[in-house]
């Protein structure tokens, strides 16, 4: 045979390759189409070795449909490395079934499914993603974590819807791990934006927070002031009992009773069924001023 010869059926052999390869990345998307896994990747499964992105991208494809996650990683991963044809199918992939996992109360899985996209993409920083995460954190108390999602995802973008909804958390999860400056300067910042009930809410939460603290601490005089803040408002409602009836014990610790009797006296009469904890607390104290008198 000579060279010419051997070139010419060398062309037919790679040809022939080729044709039997596309056949086999058609049938096996035909199969994926029909949400038949197993056989979409009993057609590929030999072409694993091919140093082809689309054909490690569809294997990857079938193993994450099939909760086979380190496989998919693996694929995705080569695909990847070949080249980044495929890079936001990957993404795009992972997110939807993290979405999914959400709508049927699996944030745990949704939370995996996005550090999936992360260790095969580190760069994507999609701020949505991160404010997700620090939702889903949250959600779970993981406070110190979410706060690093949000303040990651604050960096980029803190002016969209996504942003003014994680703000709220942001400053629950920094009081919650006790630190108590920061959220209560973001809390105000945000109240002085926009006066919403929502907003002086949240401030209430961490000056009732503060003032409990000092409190307990037996700090009254701050105690005294965050509890004056909720008194001043007159907002929100469901807090003011609490700031009078702490306000009341401090008077109450000072032996200044007369005030006191006055401050627990308000604390029954903002509760109308007369059946609320500080209200009970505050009938008791007022029964024995009387019984001093």
């Amino acid at each position: 045979m000579n060279k010419s010869t051997w070139l010419f059926f060398l062309f037919i052999l790679i040809c022939l390759s080729c044709a039997r390869k596309e056949e086999r990345i058609s049938n096996a998307r035909k199969f994926i189409a029909e949400w038949n896994y197993d056989r979409a990747l009993t057609e590929i499964i030999s072409l694993r070795k091919n140093k082809d992105s689309e054909i490690q991208y569809i294997i990857g494809y079938c193993y994450l449909r099939k909760n086979e996650y380190a496989e998919a990683l693996d694929y995705f991963a080569a695909s990847l490395a070949i080249d980044t044809t495929f890079k936001d199918s990957i993404i795009r992939i992972y997110n939807a079934l993290s979405q999914n996992a959400l709508k049927i109360n699996e944030p745990e899985r949704a939370l995996f499914l996005h550090q999936e996209i992360a260790k095969l993409v580190p760069e994507y920083e999609q701020t949505s993603n991160l404010f997700l995460i620090g939702d889903l954190n949250f959600e779970n108390s993981n406070h110190e974590a979410a706060i690093r999602a949000y303040r990651r995802a604050l960096q980029i973008d803190s002016t969209s819807k996504d942003a003014r909804n994680a703000k709220p958390n942001l400053i629950r999860a920094l009081a919650a791990t006790g630190d108590y400056s920061p959220a209560l300067s973001m809390a105000l910042a945000e109240y002085e934006k926009l006066k919403t009930a929502a907003n002086l809410l949240l401030v209430s939460e961490i000056q009732l927070s503060l003032g409990t603290k000092h409190f307990t601490a037996g700090i009254l005089d701050s105690a005294e002031i965050y509890f004056g803040h909720i008194i001043a408002n007159g907002e929100p409602k469901s807090m003011l009992d609490d700031a009078y009836f702490y306000t009341a014990e401090i008077y109450y610790a000072r032996s200044n009773f007369d005030v006191a009797l006055e401050l627990y006296k308000k604390v029954v009469r903002l509760d109308p069924y007369q059946k609320g904890e500080m209200t009970q607390k505050a009938k008791e104290r007022i029964k024995e001023i009387k019984e001093k008198k």
